[in-house]
């Protein structure tokens, strides 16, 4: 019974970082670790009702030991903004003002034929058009025509710094640091949300506010 245990947790946490590498494309709207509990779950529950042999308590173990692993891990990541990037990934800017972003094609494994039909689904013909074009975390491409109000970017969600986003945006950790010290701020832990926009609009909400403190 221990084997088995330990078993699934070993392929559990194998299917995870595998499913992680394979890239967002294959992944579509469903989470990792969702689709990795699907596929288990189908899997285990198959082996007993296709072979007699096999006793029923050789799927039970599993599957009540994945369900809770899959419950705390979802609930983690909604506290650990480190621990869903690691599983999940980042957006990635594919389009940044009309100008492919080459190398992020590359890293996300997403052909020019791919980026061109999205963009056409969107009723968008030239990338000249596009102000940006971003590869969600759900593997879905978000596009913002130029003609739109300017987009916002997140640099710091729950304390925890893009610090790629920063660089793509062209902004550095020294205009960062002149922002939080404008605002009496010393610890990127002390963030909630700071978001930019390209006009420069700055929101900044602190830890604080969302405990049902005033701003």
């Amino acid at each position: 019974m221990a084997v088995i245990f330990i078993r699934t947790i070993l392929i559990y946490i194998l299917l995870l970082a595998v499913m992680r590498i394979s890239g967002k494309r294959q992944i579509g709207e469903i989470q990792i670790s969702e689709l990795v509990t699907t596929f288990l779950l189908s899997d285990i529950a198959s082996y007993p009702l296709t072979n007699p042999g096999i006793p029923l308590l050789n799927a039970v173990i599993p599957i009540f030991t994945i369900i809770p692993l899959e419950i705390i891990l979802s609930f983690l990541t909604t506290k650990c903004a480190r621990l869903k990037n690691l599983l999940d990934g980042k957006p990635s800017i594919v389009i940044l003002h009309g100008k492919i972003q080459k190398k992020e094609l590359e890293r996300m494994r997403l052909s020019m034929d791919d980026l061109l039909c999205e963009l056409r689904l969107k009723s968008i013909s030239s990338v000249d058009d596009v102000d940006y074009a971003i590869l969600e975390q759900n593997g879905q491409i978000s596009v913002f025509p130029k003609s739109q109000e300017p987009l916002s970017h997140a640099l710091i969600i729950d304390g925890t710094l893009n610090t790629k986003l920063l660089k793509q945006i062209g902004k550095n950790k020294h205009w960062l640091h002149e922002i939080l010290q404008s605002r009496n701020i010393r610890e990127y832990r002390d963030i909630f949300l700071l978001s930019v926009t390209d006009s420069g609009d700055i929101t900044l909400i602190k830890q604080e506010q969302t405990k049902g403190d005033s701003p």
